[in-house]
């Protein structure tokens, strides 16, 4: 028995290794050079040696360590690894490995594309190290690593390095700064998922505007300096008066019956907010009698109103009176006697005004500043405690609350991915329970038995419960991304992705078990509640996009986005994948098909947060990705990219064109889509260099004249007592009349937070673009 249990010695023969490590590894034959043929060809960054007659250490004698704090990049695994192999580390405290003394072989291919660490059987395996030293070990190899390879690096997801902050002027932001995982302009600061984050991909793209906007005859600069001074103008015309007058804009029954059914039949379906039983009854009542219900009411009803003018129609004609609604709404909460708004009616208003915000585009950048004050009021009136654990109440109003804290859960993280900002979520921080899976009308009364018990059966709660079963693997998601002291490796990358994907699934499986009931979701309901989750996938894989390019261990984020993009897209467009529009939209845009003339493309061209940033961020994967493959492809045809991605950014055009048309005043983001398109035909029609600036610049004219012409025909619908024509600021001739101080006053008007240089963290460009830019 003694004997079974005592390890066998290793008789391997024990011959010095003469080829590299890497060579030994790939099985290769190596000239042992230094550095080796093979190392060269196949571009490794290190070509490293053993010393005769070193052992090697285990793979389970390192692991405890590897994934500690520094988290080195893939280049530096690399060489961490080979030195490993060469020199084991033993000192201090011992840890026993115990295995059957088999000649296993333990490597492995880590996730994260590093090369795996060569775990030969050892004799030793009471072999010990010290955590110490092999940390400082590791920091000398990443400093002879830099020394070797230079600045180029790829770039990984950890926390902010102090020193990697760089400071850059800008005329009308002042100093803007930017580190790893964010940029800082103005007082704002934008964490990793905020789309400003991917702007850095077009530097050249954005390098010849800039070019542009130093010559004092740049007509695209003197167009976007003219559409800036009337978008001013149009929102101050559409912006009313501050007023305490409440409920003097209430238009008639026929037009608020749509307005109210808008908003129920879409965002209350899945974030349920009121209790529709209820409302209605008070809707009636006010109808009757507009004096017999209270001003809580009112402020609800216009505010449910102001969400359903996104939906009234396709150039959202009522914005006016949504703004007004919103406003209304704020002044009610800065009245005094704040306590008397902590009530259940209190939060629902609260988050109405959060959505109507973001539908009507007031303030809908700070969405996540009055998401921690709602989260504060709600715990303070204690919805983070289960309705079990506190005095007894009705279940109505227990559901209700419960269905709040939901709701907050949720508005709250969107709100960090929309601003890049933390979620400030903590699982351990509530215990309310989830909602019952019911129908509103059966929360009246006591009876538990109206409480469906099939989960077949499709009720008023099923949209959100299908939600809340993905939170827990969409908030990791949000906290590995945008807490400043999250250390992600892209193997957490993967492991998110993977639990973000059975979340899906579970997802899709739930919705499709309605298929046989009577009653199902609408088509609305399945693509938003798609397009809610899907939207992480992309979050998660974008850091890993650009870098792609040059790194092959990241070819599977490249593949996430680029999907994830085009079904993010077609979620909200379906015509996309199979009736491209032409490009770029000349005169008359376009307008959306009968069929995407729904509610989910309305609040896609009327609203902001994410109904335009997840968009806007897709269309740019989609362009990035065309001119990726069109400068890869060095054959000597024609290139042919990807119709479906050259569909959506085709699309992606007529799409900001109806933005403007629907009251967008911000004119950068067709002028931007539109030279990205022109950019990618060019390269398509085989245009480099000088030719490909040229088609560029004069795309970019075009777009901002045709921008002013709708700002201009957007500012009609607001009458003032200052007429559009005779105002000086708009007589100017075409060119613009430029003094002395032009530098002073409009340079970088076209993207004006930041220069182009502000938005890199000083790595190379060759690191951020991929393919060899330098042929336009």
């Amino acid at each position: 028995m003694d004997g079974a249990l005592t390890p066998k010695p290793d008789r391997r023969r024990r011959r010095p290794a003469l080829s590299c490590v890497s060579c030994r590894k790939s099985k290769v034959r190596c000239d042992r050079n230094q550095p080796c043929g093979a190392c060269v060809r196949s571009k490794h960054k290190t070509c490293v040696f053993e010393p005769q007659g070193a052992p090697h250490p285990r793979l389970s004698e390192l692991s405890p360590v590897t994934p500690g704090a520094l988290r080195p990049s893939d280049g530096q695994l690399r060489a961490v690894h080979a030195e490993m192999a060469a020199n084991p580390l033993t000192s201090g405290s011992t840890q026993a490995h115990h295995g059957d003394g088999s000649n296993e072989d333990h490597s492995t291919l880590s996730l994260n594309g590093s090369t795996p660490v060569d775990s030969a059987s050892s004799q030793h395996l009471g072999q010990s190290f010290d955590v110490t030293s092999l940390l400082h070990r590791i920091g000398e190899l990443e400093r002879r690593l830099e020394e070797t390879t230079g600045s180029r690096h790829v770039p990984r997801v950890s926390a902010s390095d102090p020193e990697s902050i760089s400071t850059y002027p800008s005329y009308l932001t002042g100093d803007l700064y930017t580190m790893n995982r964010s940029v800082m302009s103005k007082t704002r600061y934008m964490g990793q998922t905020h789309w400003m984050n991917q702007v850095k991909s077009f530097k050249p793209v954005l390098e010849i505007f800039e070019q542009q906007s130093r010559e004092k005859k740049s007509e695209s600069v003197a167009f976007t300096t003219r559409c800036k001074a009337l978008a001013r103008t149009i929102k101050a015309r559409r912006t009313p008066q501050m007023t305490f007058k409440f409920g003097t804009n209430i238009p008639p029954r026929e037009i608020a019956d749509k307005l109210v059914d808008g908003y129920i039949r879409t965002l209350e379906s899945v974030y349920r907010i009121l209790h529709i039983p209820s409302f209605r009854r008070e809707y009636e009542a006010f109808w009757a009698s507009p004096d017999s219900v209270g001003l809580p009411f009112v402020i609800q009803l216009q505010l449910v109103m102001a969400i359903g003018c996104t939906l009234y129609d396709d150039l959202f004609t009522m914005r006016s009176s949504a703004i007004q609604w919103v406003q209304e709404a704020q002044c009610w909460f800065i009245l005094p006697i704040p306590k008397s708004r902590l009530t259940i009616t209190g939060l629902q208003i609260m988050l109405l005004l959060l959505l109507a915000r973001q539908t009507a585009s007031v303030g809908q950048d700070l969405i996540w500043i009055s998401v921690g004050e709602l989260m504060r009021m709600a715990a303070f009136m204690g919805l983070h405690r289960d309705p079990k654990k506190l005095p007894k109440m009705d279940r109505l109003h227990s559901e209700i609350r419960r269905r709040l804290w939901n709701t907050i859960l949720e508005v709250a993280l969107e709100a960090s991915i929309d601003s890049g900002a933390a979620p400030r979520i903590s699982l351990e921080d509530f215990d309310t329970g989830a909602p019952s899976d019911c129908d509103d009308d059966q929360l009246i009364g006591d009876d538990d038995s109206k409480v469906p018990q099939s989960a077949e059966t499709f009720t008023d709660m099923s949209l959100a419960l299908a939600l809340r079963a993905s939170f827990a693997s969409r908030l990791a998601i949000a906290r590995s991304l945008n807490e400043i002291d999250s250390q992600t490796t892209y193997e957490d990358t993967v492991r998110l992705h993977h639990r973000l994907g059975a979340a899906c699934k579970l997802l899709s499986q739930t919705l499709q078990r309605f298929a046989s009931s009577p009653r199902g979701p609408t088509s609305f309901q399945r693509r938003f509640v798609d397009f809610i989750v899907r939207r992480y996938f992309l979050a998660l894989h974008l850091p890993y996009f650009v870098p792609a390019i040059n790194e092959p261990a990241y070819a599977f984020s490249r593949k996430v986005v680029v999907e994830m993009a085009m079904k993010l897209y077609t979620t909200v467009f379906p015509s996309s994948a199979s009736n491209p529009r032409p490009s770029p939209p000349t005169g008359d845009c376009p307008r959306f098909t009968s069929t995407e003339a729904d509610d989910f493309g309305r609040l896609a061209t009327g609203a902001s947060s994410m109904f335009r940033s997840v968009l806007s961020q897709s269309s740019m994967a989609g362009g990035f990705e065309l001119q990726s493959q069109l400068l890869e492809d060095d054959s000597l045809v024609p290139s042919i990219p990807r119709p479906d991605l050259l569909n959506v950014l085709r699309d992606s055009a007529a799409w900001s064109h109806h933005r403007i048309q629907a009251g967008e005043t911000n004119v950068k983001g067709y002028l931007f889509t539109n030279v990205l398109l022109a950019q990618v035909e060019g390269l398509m029609a085989g245009l480099r260099g000088a030719e490909n600036e040229a088609v560029i610049i004069r795309t970019g004219n075009e777009a901002v004249r045709e921008s002013f012409e709708l700002l201009k025909q957007l500012a009609a619908q607001y009458p003032d007592e200052g007429a559009i024509t005779g105002d000086p600021q708009f007589d100017l001739d075409p060119m613009m009349a430029i003094d002395d101080n032009w530098e002073n006053s409009a340079q970088n008007v076209l993207f004006d937070f930041t220069t182009i240089e502000s938005a890199f963290d000083g790595t190379t460009e060759n690191d951020l673009m991929g393919p060899d830019f330098s042929s336009w």
